[in-house]
């Protein structure tokens, strides 16, 4: 029988763990999942049992480790669900991989200044060049849904790991009270309604932790 694991940090701050761990719900693939708090001074040495980079997430599948989101999405989409975890369409597929890849690389001064607290709820006024990204990121979404939404309800039409990277960036986006384009809302409020990132926020709640927002991550 093949064995999945997923290594996870904190639900409240962890954005990369929440990535991958939508992707393997979304498919409804079955997987073990070790929670390790990172905030505890042993979470080094509980990391290295499972992580060559002492990171979250990490996805263990037999014998295999991946770790990094990005890597583990791919790797979930070729190896358990015949690439479906991208668009099918070939031009929906291409922006798909950059709207991720850019997600992924970018926005060093959002996740810094905004960074995922799925127990936060709070209006802050952003800074030139958070405001700057923060209207990048709902060009994004706004376009995404506008001309390639069609045959679903996320930005390409149907769930694909385009949302799962956005589901952090919609929490914060929504946390910090930011202003968005009317399109852009209604997205949020659907991804933000997805039964599973519902089970994700439930079990976040439920964390003890409470740090500082510089303590966040």
């Amino acid at each position: 029988m093949t064995e999945l694991q997923l290594i996870t940090g904190n639900k409240n701050f962890s954005p990369s763990s929440l990535r991958a761990w939508l992707l393997l719900q979304e498919f409804n693939l079955q997987f073990t999942e070790i929670a390790i708090d990172l905030f505890k001074g042993d979470s080094a040495e509980k990391l290295g049992m499972y992580s060559p980079s002492l990171k979250v997430p990490v996805l263990i599948h037999n014998d295999i480790k991946v770790w990094d989101s990005l890597p583990i999405c791919e790797y979930i989409s070729e190896t358990f669900v015949e690439n479906k975890a991208w668009p099918c369409h070939l031009k929906k597929k291409a922006a798909a991989r950059s709207v991720v890849a850019e997600v992924h690389s970018d926005f060093q001064h959002f996740k810094q200044e905004w960074p995922m607290n799925c127990s936060l709820h709070v209006k802050m006024a952003p800074d030139e060049k958070l405001e700057q990204e923060i209207a990048r990121l709902d060009a994004i979404m706004y376009c995404c849904r506008r001309k390639y939404g069609d045959g679903g309800k996320y930005l390409f039409g149907r769930f694909s790991i385009a949302d799962a990277f956005m589901a952090p960036v919609v929490i914060a986006l929504r946390a910090y009270g930011a202003e968005l384009s009317w399109k852009t809302n209604l997205y949020m409020d659907t991804l933000l309604e997805n039964e599973h990132l519902q089970c994700w926020l439930e079990q976040a709640r439920e964390e003890i932790e409470s740090l500082p927002l510089d303590m966040a991550s």
